[in-house]
């Protein structure tokens, strides 16, 4: 953590802190100004403000108790011997300090304070409805990443100080992640988290497999099964992906990484869908996306079928025309507009 305040930084704060905490008030709105003003001179000294603060915090109760000795220290300071009373009040606060730097809580508030997220978001789209979105995790000198999302998909982004997350829950997206070796970027799937760097790849996931291809970069793969939230799993398979591959994952189980146009895989920016052996099934999810009433298989057989072909993203009327002709299927329109696909 190269921006981690030392040891030494946060027994400063700490001792500011317990000053403007315990001490008179003249000399406690001194300690004020003086910790503002010196947190205020870096990241690290911000921090080290933070950790104090905490550990502090997790000491609460002390106050009462502390500020007694204190007041001791400033009676004898008042008196004839009042070099000692000084020294005695600076020990006090170098001891308090010195305490909440050491044991148990050294560490534990430094930690907690890198874990917190600096931004959250949720995105979510409607029926027929893209998305672009700029993330907020670029800076003076690095660009943002983008995400491109397709009809009735959603995700959540948070933004750590050291890690950038995902959380995709359905649908299908492009990301397009900025480099930023210092705050790796990781997508976070039902099936699997896909671990990058800097690459543009794409996820797709209608509810039946996991399906993730790389555009550009490289990008590494963690199949963690029905529980992708599991980060115990360290058996989990992991597999490294590299541009122009494309990975199945389907029940906890990685398929074998291909060679293909991952570009394919989101051909609905252009307003294409594109399928490749695909079960029926899930086609029918992806093209459901841009429609209001579904269209459905009529039993696991017709579901099982496999589709190949490019169609228009929002002619699902046009596919329906042609449908029948690829497959062994015939189409019956019901009355609340709903679409059923039956074996012939």
């Amino acid at each position: 953590m190269a921006n981690a305040p030392s040891e030494r930084m946060v027994e400063h704060a700490l001792t500011l802190i317990v000053q403007s905490e315990i001490a008179p008030v003249p000399i406690a709105d001194q300690a004020r100004l003086i910790l503002g003003e010196w947190r205020e001179k870096s990241a690290r000294h911000d921090a080290a403000a933070h950790e104090a603060h905490l550990r502090w915090t997790m000491l609460g109760g002390m106050s009462n108790g502390l500020r007694e000795q204190f007041q001791e220290s400033a009676m004898l300071a008042g008196n004839a011997d009042r070099s000692a009373g000084l020294r005695q009040r600076r020990k006090l606060l170098r001891s308090i300090a010195g305490l909440l730097c050491t044991g148990v809580l050294a560490g534990r508030g430094t930690y907690w304070y890198w874990q917190q997220p600096v931004h959250t978001a949720s995105y979510t789209t409607r029926s027929s409805q893209l998305l672009k979105v700029t993330l907020a995790d670029g800076e003076v000198s690095r660009e943002a990443s983008r995400v491109e999302l397709s009809p009735r998909s959603a995700i959540a982004v948070t933004l750590y100080r050291q890690r950038r997350s995902v959380s995709m829950s359905e649908g299908e997206v492009r990301f397009d992640v900025a480099p930023d070796p210092g705050r790796p970027f990781e997508v976070v799937t039902r099936e699997a988290r896909i671990e990058v760097i800097g690459t543009v790849f794409h996820v797709r996931d209608r509810g039946g497999q996991v399906t993730v291809g790389v555009e550009h970069g490289h990008v590494r793969v963690r199949v963690m099964g029905k529980d992708a939230q599991d980060s115990a799993a360290a058996t989990a398979p992991v597999l490294d992906m590299l541009p122009g591959q494309i990975l199945d994952i389907r029940n906890g189980q990685p398929g074998a990484v291909r060679q293909a146009d991952a570009t394919t895989l989101s051909a609905w920016r252009e307003g294409w869908l594109v399928f490749e052996d695909t079960p029926l099934a899930e086609a029918l999810a992806t093209v459901n996306a841009y429609r209001i009433q579904p269209i459905e298989a009529a039993d696991a057989r017709v579901a099982a079928l496999r589709l190949t072909g490019r169609f228009r993203a929002k002619d699902s009327a046009g596919l329906l025309a042609v449908l029948p002709s690829i497959l062994p299927l015939k189409v019956r329109m019901q009355a609340d507009g709903k679409v059923q696909l039956q074996a012939l």
